[in-house]
Parts: C-alpha cells; structure tokens; sequence
C-alpha cells in the first residue's frame, strides 16, 4: 500500500485502469460495467405489467391469511392480465400472455374457478376471448423436488413470449423449510432463473403466521424467514378489516390490501369486500373505525365484539329449539323447571325465552309450568 502511495505521490488519479487479464474468460457471469458508460446508454425501464406496482421480469408476492382468497386473487390476476383489465378494480393490467401452475387444485375444480370468476366480473363474449392468452399447467399429484420443478418450468416458459407466470401456492413447492434463511433465498433465486428464462414476471402467493398479525408490519407478516418480503420487487399483504355489527353481511369479509413497493411509491391501503369468488372494492369512510382488529382502539373493539340484537335472538331461539327437542326425547316432561335446569338459568329467563319464541307456548296459570310446541305463526298476529 505504501508503494502505491509513493507511486502517485499521495493523490489518485482520475480514473483508473483495469488492464489486468481476467483469470476466468468466461465465468458464467456478467462482466463488470463502467458506470458512466452505463449511464450514457441510459437502458429504458422494462415495462409495467400492473400500473404502480409490478413491472415485467419483476417479481411479486401476494401475501395473507386463510380464507382471504389469495388464490382467487391470482386467477381474478391472471384473467385481467389476459384481458387488460382493472385488477381489484384498482390496478390496470397491460395486456399480455400469462402461464398459471396449478398445483393445489385437481383439475375441474380448478377450471371451474376460473368460469366462475370471469362470470362474476361478468365478461362478454368478446372479453372471453382473452381466455386463449392464458395456459393453465395442472401439476397438482406431480411431487417433485424444487431443483426438478425449476428445471421443468424453464424449458416450458422458454421463448413461449410468456409476460407473467403465476404459482399458486408457495407451500406445495418442496422448496425447504419456510423459517429457514438459506432454503428460502435458494427459492428466491430458483424464481430468478424463472423470470430469466421466461423474460416474464413471476407472481406467488403465501400464508401468514398464526394467529392475528395486523400489529406487525406488513413486511413481516408471512409465514417463515423475512427473506420472503425482502427478496421480491413487490409485497402486497392482506389482512381482514374488523368491521362495525351495522357493516357486516353475511358470507361476505370484508380485507385491507398494502404494499411494500421496490419499483413505485407505495399507494394508499386498498380496502376490498371478498363476495365469493371475487374481490370488490370498497371505500370506506373514516368515521366508520373500519381497520384490523390490532389497529383499532381498545373501546372499538368492545364494541365490535357485542353481538347483534337479532343475532342474540336467533341463538336463544336455538339454544330454546335445542333443549325442548334434548328434553322431549328423553322422555321427561317439559316444564319451565326441567328447562331453566338444563340450561342453567332460572325460571324467569325460560319464561321469557318461551314468550319471545313464536313456536312454543306455555302454561300461565297452575304450578307445572308446562311447556309445548304451537304452530310458527307469530304471536303479535294472533
């Protein structure tokens, strides 16, 4: 070091020289380049593939618990991105060709979801002529190990003019153990060999961990090593929003989308309801204290907890049904007294369960306090 010091009499040159043979011709790699040469070519930016979020030869994981519909989320993906649509009625998709891997459903399930979907969007006939730029690969009852399935999936996508591949899911990849660090950054780079070879974008959903993770950050919410959200060009998390007794609806949830961007400015949360099988999206006011459970207030969430009045209803009214059947089965008269007994009440509670129940009646006057059944008709009408 002290020779080169004197060489140059304490002060570097401009620029430096790298004429030094390189011991390895061809190493496999990319040589290094002169970064004000590189500047100059000013190389253009690839494409978008989802507006804001995703561009092609990208990278992208969609993240969230059970019953979120992540997979529904893929195929309403894959069929925008045939179709150039609006994704979640949000996100525009460049038209393009997309491979779907299947490898969670059998085959006719799997199909059937994508009619089923494209009906919801309500697709016209012209729209469903997108459908011949998606292929469907149907790999479920193929186990085969990550070094094998890479192999396989790049000499498929290879100079098929691919712009996205979607897997679904992570967790039939046989890809090593989840939480641990090496195993999941040699899945990270099998899936840059996919995007190499296809030149398109790959897109992967995951689960989260047990139990609520909406207090975490959303980075740190999927399942296993945080090499996952840290490795891809584009996390989007979903988390289920606890909703006010008034907002619920009945086999409808209703989810928060976020998203951890390498390429774009995060966006806004997009809020969205799952009515089965798609997602559609929703605005919620402020006022209204719709977040995840950890998010939301201490007295909110009280509040949220408390059931319904019909819902109140409807459960002592099965809990009634349940007993008197349990009761007159087993032979014993029903009285208010064997039934308070059964359910652990006192009289009084079993007498006003009987008079708010339009199907049964009771003995007002006389110590038996008996108790049958009368026809549905509501008691205010007779």
């Amino acid at each position: 070091m002290r020779d080169y010091v004197d060489e140059y009499e304490g002060t570097p040159p401009a620029e430096f020289e790298f004429n030094e043979p390189c011991e390895v011709e061809d190493d496999g790699v990319p040589p290094c380049e002169n970064l004000a040469d590189a500047i100059l070519m000013n190389p253009p930016l690839k494409s978008e593939l989802i507006d804001g979020v995703l561009r092609k030869g990208h990278k992208l994981l969609l993240a969230g618990p059970s019953k979120a519909g992540k997979s529904f989320a893929l195929i309403e993906l894959c069929v925008c991105i045939a179709a150039g649509k609006p994704w979640l009625g949000r996100f525009h998709c460049e038209q393009g060709k997309v491979l779907y891997i299947n490898l969670e459903l059998d085959k006719a399930s799997c199909l059937h979801r994508f009619k089923d979907v494209c009906d919801a969007l309500e697709f016209s006939q012209d729209d469903l002529q997108c459908l011949h730029n998606i292929r469907v690969w149907h790999l479920r009852g193929y186990p085969v190990s990550w070094e094998h399935f890479l192999d396989l999936v790049c000499r498929r996508v290879k100079k098929r003019g691919f712009d996205a591949v979607i897997i679904d899911p992570f967790y039939k990849l046989n890809a090593g153990c989840e939480n641990n660090a090496q195993s999941i950054a040699q899945f990270c780079n099998g899936i840059d060999r996919i995007a190499a070879a296809a030149d398109s974008a790959v897109i992967y959903c995951h689960h989260h961990s047990k139990g609520d993770q909406s207090w975490k950050s959303s980075m740190d919410r999927a399942s296993g090593s945080g090499v996952f959200a840290r490795d891809v060009d584009a996390l989007l998390d979903i988390t289920e929003l606890e909703l006010p007794p008034d907002r619920r609806r009945d086999g409808v949830t209703a989810w928060r989308i976020e998203g951890t961007l390498r390429e774009f400015a995060s966006f806004d949360p997009v809020d969205v309801w799952f009515n089965y099988p798609i997602h559609v999206l929703e605005h919620f006011d402020p006022a209204e204290n719709v977040a995840p459970h950890a998010q939301l207030p201490a007295h909110q969430r009280a509040m949220n907890a408390r059931k319904p009045k019909e819902q109140k209803l409807r459960e002592r009214h099965h809990r009634l049904e349940a007993a008197f059947d349990i009761l007159e089965s087993s032979g014993e008269p029903v009285t208010v007294r064997t039934l308070a007994e059964y359910l652990g009440v006192n009289n009084q509670t079993v007498r006003n369960m009987i008079d708010e129940h339009a199907g049964f009646d009771r003995e007002k006057q006389g110590r038996s306090g008996k108790i049958w059944r009368t026809s549905q008709k509501s008691k205010k009408q007779e």
